[in-house]
């Protein structure tokens, strides 16, 4: 009996064998491999998702940003036409279609500008975006202007321009630039892009160049002094304005390799980075129709076999013609510059990626496939935003549809 105590308590005060040590080494290190892979796949999938969120955060800003801008658009002016130029008129709300900005265009307002580059060939190619660009007036400050002496005119030459008593001074520029303008008559819809040089609270008269830049406006009726559009013969029932211009523009950018969200400013030389994770910017233009059937066309739609609202023809984009036009488009310019004053509602289309790629979700040696959205399974999680505004300073002036029955 002692003896067998004697050899249990001698083979309790032995321990493990080496043999017992290494495999239970051997198992807790497979299970710590195992813990370990899956922390690191759970803390890979949490960042993952962080990024995703991210990137709806992202879309979701930008979104209130755009749509704050186009709120604004034609304030002042409504859709009237905007003659910058002898060479460029636009409405309030412009676009164009995936242009290479590295190449001047005498129709946009953007010099060429190197530093811009489309998308790289590739699984990514089709990803181009348009460009918009959106104008307002600013009517605090805004100055009337009033007949000249005994005369109907507004203008008592190419740079002079006649005010009501005691203008405001706000347009009055602070340093040598000039302040950039709009004339307006409501009555009239047109509206003349002036760079204001003075305005004399004393003599109540404003002096300003027609036109933007260096381009100047030379022909009628803004460049002209002399014509009949100048003339208000009842103050009392309409008059022109005058309201400092405001801007903005956004783009997408691959200059840097990344997609670059970029925005333009009122005045701003360069353009500025607003998010390194919108990739793409597409815009669709809502135009009322002013004939029955009422509605809006959108322009591009595909289904409708309607090109996008810049490339449209006489052929291509059919337009109703409205009792208050004389004749019907002279040309493709005018068809377009028509179709724009028609304008009621904007659809904007974002497409936002997480910054950072998933490499472990695809294979960098094999093609790139798409999803089920149509987007390339590259390694970035992608989210889009549509949303649509309807521009209320576009709505409350401009043509009104004919009733039906006429």
């Amino acid at each position: 009996m002692r003896s067998s105590l004697t050899r249990t308590r001698a083979r309790a005060a032995r321990g493990f064998t080496l043999l017992e040590v290494m495999i239970a080494s051997a198992i807790g290190l497979v299970v710590l491999g195992a813990g370990l892979v899956a922390a690191m796949q759970m803390q890979r999938r949490a960042q993952f998702e962080e990024q995703t969120m991210m990137a709806q955060t992202t879309g979701r800003v930008v979104m209130e940003l755009i749509s704050a801008d186009l709120q604004r658009a034609g304030a002042g002016m409504g859709n009237a036409p905007i003659v910058f130029s002898d060479t460029r008129t636009q409405t309030a709300v412009q676009v164009w279609t995936e242009p290479d900005l590295r190449v001047a265009d005498a129709t946009r307002p953007f010099p060429a500008d190197n530093g811009f580059a489309l998308p790289p060939a590739g699984h990514l190619e089709e990803f181009a975006s348009d460009v918009l660009q959106i104008h307002w007036g600013d009517t605090r400050g805004m100055v009337t202007l009033a007949p000249c002496g005994g005369d109907v005119s507004v203008r008592d030459g190419p740079q002079g321009f006649c005010t009501v008593p005691n203008p405001s001074s706000r347009l009055q520029p602070a340093a040598a630039t000039a302040t950039p303008a709009f004339v307006v008559n409501p009555n009239r819809n047109l509206a003349c892009h002036l760079r204001v040089a003075n305005v004399d609270t004393g003599s109540n008269r404003l002096t300003a160049d027609v036109g933007t830049g260096t381009e100047t406006t030379t022909v009628g009726p803004c460049g002209n002094p002399d014509d009949g559009l100048w003339n208000l013969p009842n103050p009392d029932r309409e008059s022109w304005r005058v309201m400092q211009a405001q801007s903005s523009a956004y783009r997408v950018n691959w200059a840097s390799g990344t997609p670059t969200l970029e925005y333009l400013g009122h005045g701003a030389a360069d353009w500025v980075v607003l998010s390194r994770d919108v990739e793409r910017l597409k815009v669709r233009l809502g135009v009322m129709s002013h004939a029955p059937p009422l509605g809006f066309r959108w322009f591009p739609d595909d289904d409708a076999g309607l090109p996008a609202l810049d490339a449209c023809t006489r052929t291509t984009c059919a337009i109703d013609q409205h009792p208050s036009e004389v004749a019907p488009p002279a040309n493709d310019e005018d068809l377009r510059l028509r179709l724009r004053q028609r304008i009621r509602e904007v659809e904007v289309t974002l497409v936002v990626r997480t910054p950072r790629q998933d490499r472990e979700a695809f294979d960098p040696d094999a093609p790139i496939g798409v999803d089920a959205e149509e987007f390339p399974e590259d390694g970035y999680k992608r989210r889009t935003f549509t949303f649509r505004v309807m521009l209320r300073n576009f709505a409350a002036g401009g043509l009104l549809p004919i009733p039906v029955g006429m």
